[in-house]
């Protein structure tokens, strides 16, 4: 048999094809495990693999496709775990190195607007998630090779966040959609429990109340099939079947579902997380709502607690907390507590937020309503001035929730004996009723 003979440079060039392959299979087989990790909630353990690949893709050559994979999958983590900025930072990264790579259009690319703008979905941000979203759904349908998995993705979202700003037709033309293209692919996956999750709030919030707890119930069922019953994402459509059970006024059947996703997400995320506030915060509206005032004012206080350690305390992701636990002290005798509460949450928006923000105007609102209530009318017209001047400029004149502060403030008049300006506000607009208090969930 004849020996074959390899040059010096011949040698060389099979080690770096091999040294390659060997580092390609390597970061291959830690990206897939890190995905699996996410799916599977052990985060620590995906965030670990994902910055050692991230650490050795930032060597790679700069037209690799490796690196703003990597970006995007930690960016999807961080999302997962509540950690908004720095995967706000890795899905940018991630986009720019995609356009660079691709151009303007590519399945890479809608994946990744598709990431962000869900980040800006979870922060209620929905002004920017939705241009996000359309971009993403209309690229990945011009795509040549359409994928029917990555469109019912984005109908799915986009609908989502159409249920939220009050779109109801829109969203359900697209959740239907989704739902219709996902069931073919198994009756059972966790997309289609992702899609009756979606569903079941656009029922609630339409009014139908039996098809609202139909899709959260087949939402639990088949998210405990396919991620089990330690998953977050289990633990959200357990909170979401409590929630509807509580707007029935059905507390026993509502309380230990809203502890379940508490232990749940204590175990996934720890004690001091911001998704264990909120389960916290869940729990205090169900006591709330059962007229236990002193049970809800703890777990406010437990809430309030985590949330000033996760975002500090001059943080203005506090003001909604605030707000929630002022309006439930205020009509209790601690009215000063509730009085220092609503003026934090002021002082925090305005720091943070801005003069003009919406949430400013929501806190101002509330801080008003306490003042008519215990008839201090001259800070009580401070103060819904403010919130009318900021939501007209923001809303219009014509918005329901503008007109309820305006029927508030023509009670203030007639309290300040300024009766001929309450009844031109009221003739004008045609409103009146009672202050209203807004409590986020």
């Amino acid at each position: 048999m004849k020996r074959l003979r390899y040059s010096a440079d011949t040698l060389i060039v099979l080690a770096t094809v091999l040294a390659n392959a060997s580092t390609i299979e390597s970061w291959k087989k830690t990206e897939d495990a890190a995905v699996a990790a996410i799916k599977t909630a052990h985060f620590s353990e995906a965030e670990k693999l994902l910055l050692s690949n991230k650490k050795s893709a930032e060597s790679f050559p700069p037209k690799d496709a490796r690196l703003p994979r990597t970006l995007f999958d930690l960016a999807q983590l961080y999302r997962a775990e509540g950690r908004y900025p720095e995967a706000l930072a890795l899905y940018e990264r991630a986009l720019q190195i995609y356009t660079t790579l691709y151009g303007p259009e590519s399945q890479e690319l809608a994946e990744t607007l598709n990431g962000e703008a869900e980040l800006y979905k979870s922060v209620e941000d929905y002004g920017h998630a939705e241009p996000l979203l359309i971009k993403s759904l209309e690229m990945r349908q011009k795509l040549p090779s359409p994928d029917d998995a990555d469109i019912a993705q984005s109908k799915n979202d986009l609908g989502e966040l159409y249920t939220q700003t009050g779109a109801y037709d829109k969203a359900e033309q697209l959740l239907t959609d989704a739902l219709a293209s996902r069931k073919k692919a198994g009756e059972e996956s966790y997309e289609v429990a992702q899609t009756f999750q979606g569903l079941g709030l656009l029922y609630e919030k339409t009014r139908r109340a039996k098809q609202a707890e139909d899709s959260f119930r087949q939402a639990v069922s088949i998210f405990g099939k396919t991620v089990g019953g330690d998953h977050p994402d289990y633990a959200n459509a357990l909170e979401s079947l409590a929630q509807f059970y509580e707007s029935r006024r059905d507390f026993a059947t509502a309380e230990p579902l809203l502890n379940r996703a508490l232990d749940i997400r204590k175990t996934v995320f720890g004690p001091e997380h911001h998704d264990v506030a909120t389960s916290l915060n869940s729990l205090a509206s169900l006591k709330r709502a059962e007229e236990k005032p002193q049970e809800a004012a703890v777990f406010y206080e437990q809430a309030l607690a985590i949330l000033e350690k996760v975002y500090g305390p001059d943080s203005p992701e506090l003001a909604p907390e605030l707000n929630n636990f002022a309006t439930l002290l205020e009509s209790g005798p601690n009215r000063a507590k509730a009085e220092s509460l609503f003026l934090r949450a002021i002082a925090l928006d305005e720091k943070g937020l801005g003069p003009e923000s919406p949430e400013l105007s929501v806190d101002l609102n509330n801080l008003g309503g306490l003042y008519l209530f215990t008839k201090r009318y001259d800070e009580a017209a401070k103060a819904y001035e403010r919130s009318i001047a900021i939501q007209v400029k923001t809303f219009g004149e014509s918005d329901p929730g503008v007109k309820d502060t305006m029927a508030s403030y023509a009670k203030v008049l007639h309290g300040l004996h300024r009766d001929a300006e309450a009844k031109q506000i009221e003739d004008r607009l045609g409103i009146s009723g009672n202050p209203q208090r807004v409590v986020v969930k």
